[in-house]
């Protein structure tokens, strides 16, 4: 849910704001605004400590939508999820995430008879400086394996007899392999799985308290904010 700053949150001071007359609106927003930046910083901050080397999508996920003269009210919200429940509410709330498109391109196009809830990367991935699966890696074995959702995208004999031994191949075991069920990567003679199909969604438990979090920095930030913005808008009436 966004984390929302209305004049309630400035209950202590609306005495002085109500000495200001028409200036008060104006110191209101400009303060208002502050309280929101300052909750911005602070996700920054919490998310850094709650995820392992978080992407920079991840890290700038919040938005601030300022407070106006014409709506006195400042949010800090979650940027749109491209589809479903945004992973971070996941985080904030726990419980089972949706599935990401990787996954549902493999759910949905591969040759499969099981199912396909989530694809859980092994300690053999090459995975790139966040800890994620590149996406390159992701398209090459969409193509490999037939699950890409443009079918001319896919692999054929011809396309990988030109790429021939420069990359890797990758390939699910049929259901009658002794081989396990996922992905496995193919350099030359060496196999080795490096994903793995699981029939239920894993579950998580709540580790990103941002609008508790967010609360207590509003509640500390507004003084200081109010004074700034007192003191800009006197400034500026002089």
């Amino acid at each position: 849910m966004p984390t929302g700053f209305d004049r309630r949150d400035l209950a202590s001071l609306q005495r002085r704001l109500a000495a200001l007359g028409r200036d008060a609106p104006e110191v209101s927003r400009l303060a208002l605004n502050d309280m929101a930046f300052a909750v911005h910083a602070e996700n920054k901050k919490l998310i850094a400590e709650a995820f392992e080397q978080p992407t920079p999508f991840t890290l700038n996920a919040f938005v601030v939508r300022k407070a106006t003269a014409a709506s006195l009210s400042a949010v800090v919200e979650r940027k749109p999820a491209q589809r479903g429940r945004h992973y971070l509410e996941t985080q904030e709330t726990g419980g089972k995430r949706g599935q990401t498109g990787f996954e549902r391109l493999l759910s949905q196009r591969l040759k499969y008879s099981g199912i396909i809830q989530a694809v859980l990367p092994t300690k053999r991935l090459r995975r790139n400086r966040y800890g994620n699966v590149s996406p390159g890696v992701a398209q090459q074995i969409l193509s490999a394996v037939q699950a890409q959702g443009d079918a001319a995208n896919n692999t054929t004999a011809a396309s990988a007899k030109r790429v021939g031994a420069r990359r890797a191949g990758y390939f699910v075991p049929s259901e009658e392999s002794r081989l396990s069920a996922g992905v496995f990567e193919r350099r030359g003679k060496r196999i080795r799985k490096v994903l793995a199909f699981s029939d239920h969604m894993p579950g998580y438990t709540p580790r990103f308290p941002m609008e508790e979090r967010a609360r207590d920095v509003a509640a500390a930030a507004a003084p200081e904010a109010f004074e700034r913005a007192l003191a800009r808008t006197l400034k500026r009436s002089r």
